[in-house]
């Protein structure tokens, strides 16, 4: 009986060794804990995805893994810094390994992902060479301490902005351009800007022949400048205050001569200056006072005027990987006289980011508006150009806009994007 007994324990022991060797020579089986996970996506998206690409590593859940790792994220700015550690459940682990990775979360799922795989197999390695020797190879790279102390950044960014339009046929020709260059300076609590912008068109068809064989030209030219400048200072996370002063100049035939608007404005906004992805969620009141000359004297009989106006703007934008969308609401009304001039605009808006520096816009506008249209007797009917520029006195109008942005942006890696357009 006790021979019986003795074969079958040896028989039981080396089922037991073929099934631990069996293992031994498997996978190494990991699982994933996240402690505190941040705003990307790193636990337990990328991380379980670094795991599930190593043939050497099995996805397990954590009574049954052999190494565990614990997540844990911290914010600081726009980076989020996860804290890992490693810890061995396995025959020979090592002690435990805690490395950080410091993501930045204004970057693309790739870009993160890309970031994260070398702490990750930096701390799996150890653990893998415990079963798989041959399995961990050793890259040595050239630290930044030997490669030269990195610049600590500058907060001076520029943007140039272009897009044109154009058309022709042998009796027809249109074309126009716009071209605006942005100058930036932007910290956490501070930002400020100055605007160069200038854009122009033109069209060329066949004269118009009365009874009397009188030529009507029907050409036109058409040409607007505008520059100014704002400064913003956030004195809380969801608090800023703003001034700005703007003012453009346009062609003969258009609405105005000139017109300068200096507003102040204060604006509350449910996301952070330096939100990693730049959301906004925000309401503004500006005040100011508005200067203008107009090309033609108005049903008032005035060809300057000058009035205080003001106003609510509301700002809603997201952003999913390289694609920010929103919409921006504007009003603006004088303040003595709110029915003589009043402005209500509503703006959908996408920007598509196609290259570090390169950024493709698309903009909806539909606006709504009250103002002392033109007088009709100092309206010329002969002039075909002024009268086809005469839509500015239409009470609703539709406009799109499609362009290129190419921009350098600040290196301090700071964003800022309060009360933006006093």
């Amino acid at each position: 009986m006790s021979r019986a007994v003795l074969i079958a324990l040896l028989l039981l022991g080396a089922a037991h060794a073929r099934a631990e060797t069996s293992v031994d020579a498997g996978p190494v089986r990991v699982a994933i804990e996240c402690e505190l996970v941040g705003r990307t996506k790193a636990c337990p998206a990328f991380l379980r995805g670094l795991v599930d690409e190593q043939k050497v590593l099995l996805g397990a859940p954590r009574a049954g893994a052999e190494v565990v790792i614990y997540a844990t994220a911290t914010t600081v700015g726009t980076i989020d810094r996860l804290h890992l550690r490693f810890v061995g459940q396995m025959t020979g682990a090592p002690a435990p390994v805690e490395l950080d990775v410091n993501l930045d979360t204004r970057a693309t799922d790739d870009e993160q992902r890309a970031a994260l795989a070398p702490g990750f197999r930096k701390g799996i390695a150890r653990f893998v060479e415990v079963r798989h020797p041959s399995a961990v190879d050793v890259v040595l790279s050239v630290p930044k301490t030997l490669a030269g102390a990195t610049a600590a950044g500058s907060p001076w960014g520029v943007e140039l902005g272009v897009s044109g339009e154009g058309n022709y046929t042998a009796q027809y020709q249109t074309v126009g351009a716009h071209v605006h260059l942005i100058a930036r300076y932007v910290r956490r609590r501070f930002r400020a800007f100055a605007l160069q912008m200038v854009e122009g068109g033109m069209n060329r068809q066949p004269p118009l022949e009365l009874e009397d064989g009188t030529l009507v030209s029907l050409d036109s030219e058409r040409w607007k400048y505008r520059f100014g400048a704002e400064a913003i200072y956030s004195w809380s996370e969801s608090w800023s205050v703003g001034i700005g002063s703007y003012t453009f100049f346009e062609d003969p035939k258009a609405q105005y001569d000139f017109n300068s608007r200096n507003r102040v404005a204060v604006e509350w906004d449910m996301f952070p200056a330096d939100d990693p992805r730049g959301n906004r969620l925000a309401v503004f009141y500006h005040v100011g006072w508005i200067v203008e000359r107009y090309n033609l004297r108005n049903v008032l009989g005035e060809k300057f005027a000058q009035y205080p106006s003001h106003g609510i703007n509301a700002v809603g934008s997201v952003r999913h990987d390289r694609i920010s969308y929103g919409l921006n609401l504007t009003s603006d009304a004088q303040v003595n006289h709110p029915g003589r001039r009043l402005l209500l605009t509503a703006s959908p808006f996408a920007t598509i980011q196609i290259g570090n520096h390169v950024d493709l816009n698309l903009s909806l506008s539909i606006t709504k508006r009250t103002f002392p249209s033109p007088d009709p007797a100092a309206i010329d009917p002969s002039d075909y150009e002024q009268l086809s520029r005469l839509a500015y006195a239409e009470p609703l109008s539709l406009a799109g806009s499609l362009g290129l942005t190419f921009h350098w942006d600040p290196t301090n890696g700071v964003r800022n994007n309060r009360i933006e357009s006093i």
